[in-house]
């Protein structure tokens, strides 16, 4: 519903239920009358509306479970009428100044769905009686139940009706005019726009394995980009089976990812996304509450990945089967994504630990004079499978930035798990990297990083102080982390 519509709605309740207390007040007679919501998330009664005859009386809006006699009739199902001296004491009337002028209280609960979710109270000077103005009190619960039910229908209907509007609206910045990373961030943000307490993230191949990598700005912190997937997970049997897979979570399973997820709640829908007949990613739509995905919301979701692939073969000419769209032929990921995922990691609110940098081979020189230009890709392919953060337990990313250069996104690490991760991997290069065929070949590298802490720096000033810090690396100048 648009902001205009609903303020005129909510508006609109509100003077209705206030007539009704109105009428009801005057045709029992009572000295005062007045509705409380329960509110049992915030432990609250929420005042909604009051009558009264007297002149003593004020009422606060929101008052605590215990500070309230109401509390203790909370989940009431059926009229009960108070005698004040005996069931309730004349110091729990919050609402009058000095004196209580009254002797009864009649309490009618409004049920839905199974649940009290509000109390009307009724305070004479005498016994009311029931038999005497049980049409009106009846006419009073009807009419409420009436107007709250037509109040949620209505305002179902209209949100309903907006999350179509914002869906086509999504739809239209899905153009040809982007690039595919541009095509899957937007589709990505579209979707996370339709969630009320969930996110998005995206895995693909890479690092000659299957790995999160991008994720929408207000999505969760986990899954953390860089986590690999696992089997009898459901992004894992999603790709299997080639077609989307719902799920809801019990007791932190299934996992969407990996047994290295920290927290698996709610429901996921996994979307694999499929081009020129080759899987190039899957899509894992979550959000806390299960009932976010209905059989429009699905369709909605499903869609827009399908619409998202669509876009991306219209734009390129047709792949070759074994091609990867979001990767080089090192398995690194293009500059494309990984500077989009840096970008996002700059953008977010809920920021996690994350360091970028790049890494460069410092004997190239040497190795392209004594291999094949087929044997130097191998070699490059070797490098980025080693360096691959999920191989050693971490959650990252490994980027091509240029020949014999590669960049990397860390997640989630510290100071000293950075050093460890660069200290064991170059170590790992220096002796004696195996190409697989029998052959053995020495690496030598030196890295540049940046923290990404909270500073107001863009991407590109992070990518240009991350390329200073390897060449001062490289030239043998820097003595702290960017050279190990």
């Amino acid at each position: 519903m648009n902001k205009k519509r609903e303020e005129k709605a909510l508006l609109e309740f509100k003077h209705i239920m206030d007539d009704l207390m109105q009428l009801l007040g005057k045709a029992v007679d009572v000295q005062t009358g007045y509705l409380y919501w329960v509110n049992r998330s915030r432990e609250q009664f929420v005042l909604e509306t009051t009558y009264t005859t007297l002149p003593n009386v004020m009422f606060q809006d929101r008052v605590g479970f215990e500070a309230f006699f109401l509390k203790e009739y909370r989940t009431i199902r059926e009229i009960i009428q108070l005698e004040v001296g005996k069931e309730i004491h004349s110091k729990d009337f919050p609402h009058y100044f000095d004196v209580v002028p009254v002797r009864y209280l009649t309490l009618i609960p409004f049920i839905n769905n199974e649940q009290t979710v509000a109390i009307t109270v009724l305070e004479t000077d005498r016994k009311l009686s029931f038999r005497e103005h049980d049409k009106a009190i009846s006419s009073y619960k009807n009419a409420h139940i009436n107007v709250l039910n037509t109040y949620l229908e209505l305002t179902d209907l209209y949100d309903d009706q907006n999350r179509w509007t914002d869906y086509d609206q999504g739809l239209q910045k899905i153009t040809t005019e982007l690039s595919p990373a541009e095509i899957l961030d937007v589709a990505a943000e579209q979707m996370q726009d339709l969630l009320p307490n969930g996110g998005v993230t995206v895995a693909m191949r890479g690092m000659e394995t299957w790995v999160t990598v991008l994720r929408s700005l207000r999505a969760p912190k986990s899954p953390l980009p860089g986590l690999m997937l696992e089997q009898r997970s459901m992004a894992y049997d999603a790709l299997q089976k080639n077609e989307p897979l719902f799920s809801m979570h019990f007791n932190q399973n299934p996992k969407r990812v990996s047994t290295s997820e920290t927290s698996t709640e709610g429901a996921t829908l996994a979307i694999p996304m499929t081009l020129f007949d080759r899987r190039q990613a899957v899509v894992l739509v979550y959000d806390k509450n299960p009932l976010t995905f209905t059989e429009s919301a699905k369709h909605q979701f499903t869609n827009i990945v399908r619409i998202a692939a669509l876009t991306m073969q219209a734009s390129m000419e047709k792949m070759k089967p074994e091609e990867n769209l979001f990767n080089t032929e090192y398995s690194s990921f293009s500059a494309d994504i990984w500077k989009l995922c840096l970008k996002k990691e700059l953008q977010r609110d809920e920021k996690d630990n994350v360091w970028f940098g790049l890494i460069g081979i410092e004997n190239s020189s040497e190795l392209r004079s004594r291999f094949r230009l087929e044997d130097l890709k191998k070699i490059q392919r070797t490098v980025v499978k080693t360096l691959n953060p999920s191989r050693l337990g971490f959650n990252g990313l490994i980027g091509f930035n240029s020949d014999y250069v590669f960049s990397y996104l860390l997640y989630g690490a510290t100071e000293e798990h950075h050093r460890e991760w660069a200290s064991i991997n170059f170590e790992e290069l220096k002796n004696d990297l195996d190409l697989g065929d029998g052959r053995e070949v020495r690496i030598r590298a030196k890295a540049g990083s940046k923290f990404l802490d909270n500073s107001d720096e863009d991407a590109l000033t992070i990518i240009q102080e991350a390329k200073q810090a390897l060449s001062r690396a490289m030239k043998g100048e820097s003595k702290s982390i960017v050279n190990f």
